[in-house]
């Protein structure tokens, strides 16, 4: 089980890579971006920032997690990292993949994502 009081109490050191790595990513305006592994939201929370007019996606395999990132207004849901997948009707602009304690493979896209 997952504490997110604890989770965050580490918060500046869990940040960094995760700003410095989205400081270089290049795209503009994608109309949607999920973030596998969204933990309580904190950092989710600025990809609305980043990209106001895209959906942003979250997901967490803890559900105290899940429940911590929605008292923060962003809209996760708990599933399995390893099973999430882009929802046929739907284009990913930009996936965010961080802090997963479990290797869990290639995440393969659908052709053309």
């Amino acid at each position: 089980m997952w504490n997110p009081d604890v989770y965050l109490a580490f918060a500046d050191h869990r940040g960094r890579p995760f700003f410095d790595l989205l400081s270089r990513v290049g795209a503009d305006a994608p109309r949607r971006v999920v973030d596998l592994g969204c933990g309580p939201g904190n950092l989710t929370a600025t990809l609305v920032q980043r990209w106001p007019d895209a959906v942003i996606e979250a997901v967490d395999s803890s559900p105290e997690m899940v429940e911590a990132a929605r008292e923060r207004g962003v809209d996760a849901v708990v599933g399995a990292i390893a099973d999430w997948s882009p929802k046929p009707d739907t284009d990913v602009g930009q996936v965010i993949k961080r802090a997963i304690k479990h290797p869990t493979g290639v995440l393969r896209l659908p052709k053309g994502e």
